[in-house]
């Protein structure tokens, strides 16, 4: 079952990361991305995930891969690979102007542990040229978040 849930991960995902528009493209391209994932609470570091994300573009359509770390606490002091996360997305996008409309779904765990999640929400971005500027709301393994992000593409 886990197989065939990647798999539909890997096929339906989603993402506002990405989602730059420049019209002197080909129909391919590629694009990296920077987010902090948000949700509610009193402790900022330990509520916050940071993430890095790569990936390419097709006629609205992106499929990337994500790093990132589960919380800002004890970076320095107690660091363990367990706190840092990979996740497969895909965005479908419809573009308006400069600004691009998005759903998302992803598939991803946890280092050296057995924990999974998945993730879906929606997003919009402003593009201008070649960089994409974007916040996703968003259920991350339960939680809630609101994710800005900037992007390049190239």
């Amino acid at each position: 079952m886990k197989k065939i849930l990647t798999i539909m991960c890997l096929v339906v995902t989603c993402t506002t990361f990405g989602q730059s528009n420049d019209s002197t493209k080909t129909k391919t391209s590629g694009y990296i991305s920077a987010g902090i994932s948000l949700t509610n609470g009193d402790n900022f570091k330990s509520n916050s995930y940071s993430s890095i994300e790569a990936g390419i573009m097709r006629d609205n359509i992106t499929l990337g891969g994500i790093f990132g770390r589960g919380s800002l606490s004890g970076i320095n002091s107690s660091d363990n690979i367990k706190n840092y996360f990979y996740e497969i997305k895909t965005t479908a996008s419809y573009p308006v102007g400069s600004v691009s409309g998005s759903i998302l779904f992803g598939y991803g765990g946890y280092f050296n542990t057995t924990h999974n999640f998945i993730e879906y929400g929606v997003g919009i971005t402003y593009n201008k040229g070649k960089m994409g500027y974007g916040v996703t709301y968003s259920n991350w393994d339960g939680v809630n978040y609101v994710t800005p992000s900037i992007t390049f593409n190239f």
